[in-house]
């Protein structure tokens, strides 16, 4: 063999192995959720402990009970979770028992950090539901 065919097939060798590289890190970038949220209900009462669900859409995952129709009801509002339709047929009882939900994380690559509280856990439900 002479040194230049040696040459062209060690070039060769060296293009698959970068071109298989580079291939495997697409794949791995395309298994990557573009949403990933720690979502968290903070009750004011002393001595209550936080709550928290994680939450991955696309593709869709975490331990939130209802991941799909979380990530759903995201998306149909842009993840604008102010936006949220929530259930406006529940009737919540008039008691003060205040909690504060938050959610930290990414929603489609970008920044999320937001926080709200409301009168009590049936409120957050009827305003937030199905992603609290």
């Amino acid at each position: 063999m002479t040194t230049s065919s040696l040459r062209r097939t060690l070039a060769t060798a060296c293009l698959v192995v970068v071109a298989l590289g580079l291939a495997a890190c697409s794949d791995d970038d395309a298994e990557s959720p573009k949403t990933n949220l720690t979502l968290t209900v903070t009750p004011a009462a002393p001595g209550s402990a936080p709550t928290h669900v994680t939450l991955t859409c696309e593709p869709t995952g975490g331990d939130h009970p209802k991941a799909e129709a979380a990530c759903a009801a995201l998306a149909a509002v842009g993840g604008d979770f102010d936006k949220l339709p929530g259930d406006p047929t529940t009737a919540c009882i008039q008691v003060f028992e205040p909690v504060d939900a938050s959610v930290t994380g990414t929603w489609q690559g970008k920044q999320v950090d937001w926080r709200k509280a409301f009168g009590n856990k049936c409120e957050l439900s009827a305003r937030t539901t199905p992603v609290f």
